[in-house]
């Protein structure tokens, strides 16, 4: 995975800091609903912490109910493509075919929460992008952007969630320094349909919940 920095921000309803946190973030999840995504979802519900959810279509394919939910407790859903396929991996008309198929199941979780589905959902490609990426062409032939991040944290590997706790609040404070607002990339699940059970202990740390 890559960190694209100078990729898209946030669209202006996902584009909160948590307000029970001292500092501006901006939390993101990649790869689910997965079976750790409810405990997540309490977790934030609790924080009163608002999220962008990057989900695969394969997924909310077999579970839309908690994409509604995600809907419900004010958070956005994003796509993150149907298979999570790897650069290179797809013809580009293809990836644009996974792109509309999340995209539709995106709108028909919204119109279940009897929400109106946005005219743009945010779009974050599996692994993230760097210059020169062709499948770049994709968005551009859909007039869409690309949502980055600015820090990752390979959460997907064995890692104790107090560690991951004090990766994210250090990077926080990081970005604070700089004057620009931490988007952090996270995960809450695997295209396999692992568990991320660190993660959501860690996210429960940082929001102190």
């Amino acid at each position: 995975m890559h960190d694209a920095r100078t990729a898209a921000r946030l669209p202006v309803q996902a584009d909160r800091p948590c307000p029970i946190h001292p500092l501006a973030m901006q939390l993101t999840f990649d790869d689910g609903p997965g079976p750790s995504t409810r405990a997540l979802l309490d977790a934030l519900a609790t924080a009163r912490c608002p999220a962008t959810f990057f989900a695969l279509g394969c997924h909310l394919r077999t579970d839309l109910a908690v994409a509604v939910r995600m809907l419900h407790e004010g958070h956005t859903l994003g796509n993150h493509t149907f298979s999570h396929a790897p650069a290179g991996a797809l013809s580009i008309d293809a990836l644009i075919d996974e792109i509309h198929r999340t995209d539709r199941l995106i709108r028909a979780a919204y119109r279940t929460a009897d929400l109106r589905p946005p005219d743009s959902i945010p779009l974050r490609l599996p692994y993230g992008v760097r210059p020169g990426d062709r499948r770049l062409s994709a968005l551009r032939q859909l007039g869409r952007s690309h949502v980055g991040w600015t820090g990752l944290f390979e959460d997907w590997l064995t890692r104790p969630a107090a560690q991951l706790a004090t990766s994210m609040r250090r990077h926080i404070v990081e970005q604070r320094a700089r004057g620009e607002a931490a988007t952090l990339c996270l995960h809450d699940g695997s295209p396999r349909g692992e568990t991320r059970d660190a993660t959501v202990q860690a996210v429960r740390l940082l929001l102190q919940v």
